[in-house]
């Protein structure tokens, strides 16, 4: 079983593919049984008496019939080669077991090996950036990460960190594309990439190498740690950090300049602004039938979504943002913020993430982490009114610190930047409070709550 249609041929490998998706933390599918599998391509990376490695693109469809979407697979046929026993998803006709291979250290090495020797295998591209990364001679050593959202990385040897994107899509990714774009500007608020995987005819980003960061944390911890110290009774409000959230707004402003900079941009026209606050008012009313709360608040909130199309000029142009920003997407380090991740939305496709978008969007993104990291860890507001005054404390001074960093490179917001501001947090509390209701009913409180404070 080398050969692409013997992995499209085989049912019993699809039946099992079907089996195995719905229960991969990455897999976000539709909720219901997948009823086919389909192979699409398959790309060998490594092959030995022993073992098979290949990247493998299926395409999915639930019990309804509805497309589930595309996913990347990273498989091995053959014995398995990892610290521990990992249990076969299926067996070739001939009886050798096909494994997830991100646990298995030698596929896990050859796969970045060849990415460091820029060297092109069945259908895809392995490419260097730049040509001529030195990886040390010895195997490499392998550590999944255990955090999983839609894309799965591995750390290797504690100074590199494979990116496999689990949701490929014609076209290369707008995390390669920024990534790319920002690195030959010269910024530092990116950690180094060193290479990528792009299937041939396609186009698609199939993996991205960058370097990892031993020391460094990512901004959701740093801030829950400086959460605890606020709450805790200290002296600062914002549990220490002020300051760093100042600096994070900074980087924010520059990776924003150089990003307007590096690539063409369109006018925010008032054309512009009326379509996005139509976006906004469809979403509010998709949101009311399942969040009743919401409805005591759609005249003010139709009001703010309005607003802002009205505003003569002085808008920035629209231009490549992260499009998914919040605290979850950064890195502090003892010396400076890292932005990380800039794929967009994981749910939008991908026109949707390659559209320029308002600066704006991800300012917004980030104030509503802030709001999220102070009151996540708490009950409802009648269970403990001292630690919710607190929390509040912490997330005003946090977000004035954000915005004071953002707005001392970025320069003063016109009034049409702070209405659109206004909007994108609110839009962005209702997409929140959808969510909550749906999965997480007991968080639903946090973003109606903002909702509430927005209004005022």
């Amino acid at each position: 079983m080398t050969g692409e249609n013997a992995w499209q041929r085989d049912p019993a490998l699809r039946r099992a593919l079907a089996r195995w998706l719905p229960e991969q933390r990455w897999f976000d599918g539709t909720g219901r049984p997948l009823a086919s599998v389909a192979v699409l391509r398959v790309h060998a990376f490594h092959r030995t008496a022993a073992r098979l490695g290949v990247l493998a693109v299926v395409a999915t469809r639930d019990v309804s019939g509805a497309d589930a979407g595309r996913c990347l697979l990273v498989l091995g046929v053959g014995a398995p080669h990892a610290p521990s026993p990992v249990p076969p998803l299926a067996r070739t006709r001939d009886g050798r077991p096909v494994y997830g291979a991100l646990a298995d250290a030698e596929l896990v090495d050859a796969l970045v090996r060849r990415i460091a020797a820029h060297r092109p295998a069945d259908g895809a591209r392995y490419v260097a950036e730049p040509p001529g990364v030195a990886l040390p001679a010895a195997p490499l050593t392998v550590r999944p990460l255990g955090a999983e959202q839609s894309n799965t990385s591995v750390v290797l040897d504690e100074r590199y960190i494979l990116k496999i994107f689990r949701r490929p899509t014609e076209g290369a990714s707008p995390d390669l594309v920024l990534h790319r774009l920002l690195r030959d500007a010269g910024s530092p608020h990116v950690p180094q990439l060193l290479g990528a995987i792009e299937e041939e005819g396609t186009g698609a980003t199939l993996a991205t190498l960058q370097t990892f960061l031993p020391d460094a944390e990512d901004g959701w911890s740093a801030a829950l740690d400086s959460v605890r110290g606020s709450l805790g009774g200290g002296p600062d409000p914002a549990g220490g950090f002020t300051g760093a959230a100042r600096r994070l707004g900074g980087v924010l402003a520059d990776v924003h300049g150089t990003l307007a900079a590096a690539h063409e941009n369109t006018p925010l026209g008032d054309g512009d602004c009326r379509q996005l606050s139509e976006l906004f008012r469809e979403r509010l009313s998709h949101a009311v039938g399942a969040v009743p709360q919401l409805a005591a608040y759609t005249d003010q909130l139709h009001s703010v979504f309005t607003e802002f199309v009205s505003l003569p000029g002085g808008r920035r142009p629209a231009q490549l943002t992260h499009g998914d920003l919040h605290l979850g997407q950064t890195l502090r380090t003892p010396r400076r913020w890292l932005l990380l991740d800039f794929e967009g939305e994981p749910q939008a496709g991908h026109e949707e993430r390659i559209r320029l978008h308002s600066p704006m969007r991800d300012v917004a993104g980030m104030l509503r982490s802030f709001d999220y990291a102070a009151h996540h860890g708490l009950g409802s507001p009648d269970e403990d009114p001292a630690g919710h005054a607190a929390a509040e404390r912490w997330v005003r001074c946090s977000q004035d610190a954000f915005l004071a960093g953002y707005t001392a490179v970025a320069g003063p917001r016109t009034p049409a930047e702070s209405r659109l501001l206004r909007a994108y947090v609110l839009d962005k509390a209702v997409y929140e409070a959808l969510y909550e209701t749906r999965h997480r009913p007991s968080w639903a409180w946090i973003p109606l709550r903002s909702l509430v404070r927005g209004l005022r």
